[in-house]
């Protein structure tokens, strides 16, 4: 039968919801990824420019992004962790492990952006948003959201390709 009902009451996911939410949870992660890199790099190359406005339109706007590209990822990595169902491998076992280290990993990216909101939300409503210090302080907290996502992956890489 193709769909998510098999015999006597047994619920297996089909394959194809199982590739929709892995492809989905992967490519919400590329975006998180590819967004702080080009965030950090507009931050950068923007330092300069106290006069304009842009780049807190832009950070601005890159949050709201973040916020609703993040809410995606936690939903569709919460589900690939239930279409596993009873194959999850212990919390005790290597996997178990690092599937640990991934979620800490995560939650420290989430406190990161939050930090990182906060000081957007500031530097938006304060006169000192355009200096070239503000926007080196921005660059780094983007560049931190790149390194601790590019953790997060390469845990996840494993996790997903059974190095654990």
């Amino acid at each position: 039968m193709n769909g998510a009902l098999t015999t006597a009451g047994d619920h297996l996911p089909s394959f194809e919801l199982w590739f929709a939410v892995r492809y989905l949870h992967v490519a919400s992660v590329a975006l998180l990824v590819g967004g702080a890199l080009v965030m950090c790099g507009l931050c950068l190359v923007l330092a300069g420019d106290t006069e304009s406005s842009v780049l807190s339109r832009i950070t601005t706007l890159y949050e709201w992004l973040f916020w609703s590209v993040i809410g995606v990822t936690v939903v569709t990595g919460i589900s690939n962790l239930g279409l596993k169902g009873e194959g999850l491998m212990p919390a005790a076992s290597s996997w178990g492990r690092a599937l640990t280290v991934k979620l800490s990993l995560a939650i420290l990216v989430l406190c990161l952006a939050l930090l990182r909101s906060d000081v957007v939300i500031r530097l938006r409503g304060a006169a000192v948003g355009g200096s070239a210090r503000a926007n080196h302080v921005l660059a780094s907290l983007y560049g931190a959201t790149v390194v601790l996502f590019l953790a997060v992956l390469w845990v996840g890489l494993g996790l997903a390709h059974g190095r654990y």
